[in-house]
């Protein structure tokens, strides 16, 4: 029966394992070589792993790791509560990693599911799932504790259960991923307007009766099961810092990132280092921590989003060419440079220089060679409302990031896309084969 099974899913098998095995083997030699701590060398990975054991241990979210135990406002729930697990069965952090790499697998697999599914073709599927599988910053990434694996995992899982029509389900899984990355907020509405569009016959009862009654409950119940899911954590917000937002880190990283760097081109006042951040009340909280974390509460947004609004106010046309600009320049940070400047030259010095450009400038042109790839499966027949819509999440997130995505290390920020780019690359690459193969037939 085994035999049977393995023989029955034997592609499904060699996507999956082909991902896990590269991802297992990069986390083993980097545990041999350089030891554990490199999973948490990010800071940000240390800190979701602190997060975790006060979860555990002090039943709250909070990056503080002595008492009092403050409220975390920037980061959500599901990926510190994902790693409390291990950290409860004390489970080492390669472990955790490989639990990572399991989930890495099971993208794989959902983009050779989605390639058979919207393309009708294997052949799609197994190059999207394997060029997954190589993908240098995704493997980078992938090995660190931090969250943008199990958000991917979430956010093309919830994809593909819509194009399943399992819509309900799907909108439970975005509300999960919301719980991990707090900016799937603003993509739940895409599956929505898809969704009206997928059934746009039964709008304003143009076919009036049972289904289009039924067509404004599925709708209705899709946004009630996103809005319970995520509807939990929005109150704990509102309880503990008298908001409805899911996270303090929106207008946060505008100011941080965007506003600081337009108002450097424009030669406005912001002091660069340190950051022109509200002065800290000294009765906030004792210690060095208080000055970490003070400038995420969400009392000092009306100071970021008044600064960015002013901004924009006076330098409108300039502002959005920035951030336009920015979004289109997004596309093409995929981490390449951070990672060997940062962390492979940091630990292997002798590494040559050269060789190091050589491979970056070599990723980053095989990307657009990728990308041109994707605008060929759009030049050709095929089903074009699911490459839109697919590409729609890619689009929408850069527009919303803006220089975010630029900076160093700002290519994890689309990471849930990667896989999505390609599959939407191999369709391209499929059909440019089958093009020279009818043109051989013709000749």
């Amino acid at each position: 029966m085994l035999l049977s099974v393995v023989k029955k899913y034997k592609i499904e098998l060699v996507v999956f394992s082909t991902t896990l095995f590269i991802r297992f083997f990069y986390a083993a030699v980097i545990q041999w070589l350089f030891g554990s701590h490199v999973f948490i060398s990010f800071s940000d990975s240390a800190m979701y792993l602190r997060e975790a054991t006060n979860i555990l241990y002090h039943h709250t979210l909070s990056q503080v790791d002595t008492a009092p135990f403050l409220p975390d406002p920037l980061r959500t729930i599901l990926y510190p509560l994902f790693l409390s697990l291990f950290v409860w069965l004390k489970l080492p952090l390669f472990v955790m990693v490989l639990a990572q790499d399991f989930l890495a697998g099971f993208i794989a697999l959902i983009i050779y599911k989605l390639g058979v599914r919207i393309f009708k073709s294997q052949s799609v599927g197994v190059i999207a799932g394997i060029l997954f599988s190589l993908e240098p910053m995704s493997i980078y990434w992938n090995s660190l504790l931090m969250f943008e694996t199990l958000a991917s995992f979430l956010f093309i899982y919830s994809i593909y259960l819509f194009i399943c029509k399992r819509y309900y389900f799907s909108a439970l899984i975005m509300g999960l991923a919301t719980l991990t990355r707090p900016s799937n907020l603003y993509f739940f509405p895409l599956l929505l307007l898809m969704y009206i569009y997928e059934h746009k016959e039964y709008l304003f009862n143009k076919i009036p009766g049972a289904m289009s009654k039924f067509f404004w409950k599925k709708l209705l119940l899709m946004f009630f099961v996103f809005f319970i899911t995520i509807f939990p954590w929005a109150l704990r917000n509102k309880i503990q810092f008298n908001t409805w937002d899911i996270s303090s880190n929106g207008w946060f990283a505008l100011y941080y990132f965007n506003a600081s760097e337009f108002a450097i081109i424009k030669n406005v006042p912001y002091k660069k280092v340190p950051y022109d951040f509200p002065p800290v009340d000294p009765s906030y909280h004792p210690g060095e921590i208080r000055n970490a974390i003070y400038y995420y509460e969400f009392f000092n947004t009306p100071f970021y989003k008044k600064y960015i609004l002013d901004l924009i106010a006076k330098y409108p046309i300039d502002y959005l060419k920035f951030h336009i600009t920015s979004a289109v320049e997004g596309f093409q940070n995929h981490d390449y440079r951070y990672i060997m400047d940062y962390v492979l030259l940091a630990k292997v010095p002798s590494f040559n220089k050269s060789i190091g450009n050589f491979l970056v400038n070599l990723g980053q042109y095989l990307w657009l060679f990728i990308y041109s790839l994707v605008i060929v499966g759009f030049l050709v027949k095929g089903p074009k409302k699911w490459q839109v819509f697919l590409v729609s999440f890619y689009l929408t997130n850069n527009l919303l990031t803006g220089y975010i995505s630029t900076v160093s290390a700002g290519g994890r920020y689309n990471l849930p896309f990667l896989p999505i780019t390609l599959l939407l690359a191999s369709y391209g690459l499929v059909s440019l084969w089958d093009y020279r193969k009818y043109l051989t037939k013709r000749l």
